[in-house]
């Protein structure tokens, strides 16, 4: 089966003092709460409201009383301690098989990626873990000067372009992997990397698609009038 696993447990630091009022997945957008737009999303990709878990810990009972009478179905998990991007997935190992495909997404995260062609590349691959990764464009603020090994002038770039693939915040992982985890303090990026040591598939999705990290205070502002 295929579960969806959204990650609201933080405590938004970046996003203060408007997080002192509200967690930040359950902020407005011009269209609705942040949570809500990724509920839809993830609705649209063909995953039913059955299909998905939220993880939550900062005012939990603000999320709980709020979601579930909006979305119907979805299952509700109150993490104790905040255990990083990765550890908090061991409080949902219960509710996941080992044959599972879970698709794990950060809850500060606007995309059209599309998660099905994700699954089926994470699928396709035999992949233990694959991270979901979109082209992204950054603009030099400057522009930018080739220079030979001995100081002579080659060139002259005038505010490049640079595309690079970026973390989503989004994965698809077995599910037998989550129901392995300790409870322990553990970011994703560490994580992923122990598991590739260890001989673990890792695999990356890589797509041209658009990508908001509402974790950013300056794009969450121009969330609100986009």
């Amino acid at each position: 089966m295929i579960k969806a696993v959204i990650l609201t447990a933080g405590l938004g630091e970046r996003l203060r003092p408007l997080t002192y009022l509200v967690p930040k997945p359950y902020l407005p957008l011009r269209d609705g709460l942040i949570i809500e737009r990724i509920l839809n999303w993830i609705a649209s990709q063909g995953l039913k409201y059955d299909d998905v878990i939220v993880v939550t810990a900062y005012m939990a009972d603000k999320v709980v009383a709020l979601l579930s009478n909006l979305m119907p179905g979805v299952k509700f998990v109150v993490a104790d301690q905040l255990l990083g991007t990765a550890g908090q997935l061991w409080y949902v190992r219960d509710l996941i098989n080992d044959d599972d495909d879970v698709i794990v997404i950060n809850g500060d995260v606007l995309t059209n990626v599309s998660l099905m062609k994700a699954l089926d590349y994470h699928r396709s691959s035999n992949a233990d873990v694959t991270i979901v990764s979109v082209r992204y464009k950054l603009t030099a603020r400057y522009g930018v000067l080739d220079i030979g090994p001995n100081g002579e002038f080659r060139g002259w770039l005038e505010k490049p372009v640079i595309t690079l693939p970026i973390v989503t915040g989004i994965y698809v992982m077995r599910g037998s992997l989550i129901r392995k985890l300790g409870k322990e303090r553990l970011d994703m990026n560490k994580y992923v990397e122990n598991l590739r040591q260890n001989g673990a598939r890792i695999m990356v999705f890589l797509a041209d698609a658009d990508y908001v990290d509402l974790g950013v205070p300056q794009d969450y502002l121009n969330s609100l009038v986009t």
